[in-house]
């Protein structure tokens, strides 16, 4: 198949998923708090997330809705997890460098600076993660993608 072709049958994929998932997505407040943390909707969208169990969510972590775009769900998910968290950058790193292995995630790189990244693989997953420091908190955007089959 030419590139081309593998992009429009991403794009149908993205949109049917879009539109399924609009039906059928339950609230990731009712998780293990040991390992997802107490995040959940903010109360402004009333639009609920899918659980997410292969991610781990500090408590008192709220999701950000409007930023995020999450694609299935359990430990099979793909897409932009934006999630705001009351800790500074500095111990919001340390919490993801030590956590994510904890799931099962492999680390691959690990930068901290004004804006922290850390990328993660599990099996055919890659996990990237781009930490920044605010007023009264943190913010962590979590991308998660299948990893490219070589020679597909």
């Amino acid at each position: 198949m030419s590139r081309q072709g593998r992009w429009i049958s991403l794009w149908v994929v993205l949109c049917m998923a879009a539109v399924a998932g609009c039906t059928s997505q339950r609230s990731l407040s009712d998780t293990d708090a040991d390992t997802q943390g107490a995040a959940s909707d903010d109360g402004k969208t009333g639009v609920k997330l899918v659980q997410i169990t292969d991610v781990p969510l500090p408590r008192d972590s709220k999701i950000d809705e409007q930023e995020s775009f999450i694609i299935g769900g359990g430990s099979r998910w793909v897409g932009r997890l934006v999630v705001k968290v009351r800790t500074d950058a500095a111990e919001t790193y340390s919490y993801y460098f030590n956590g994510m292995p904890r799931l099962g995630w492999t680390r691959v790189t690990a930068m901290q600076g004004k804006v922290s990244s850390l990328t993660f693989t599990n099996g055919d997953r890659v996990a990237n993660l781009q930490i920044t420091g605010g007023m009264g908190g943190a913010t962590v955007t979590v991308f998660v993608s299948n990893r490219e089959i070589e020679g597909g």
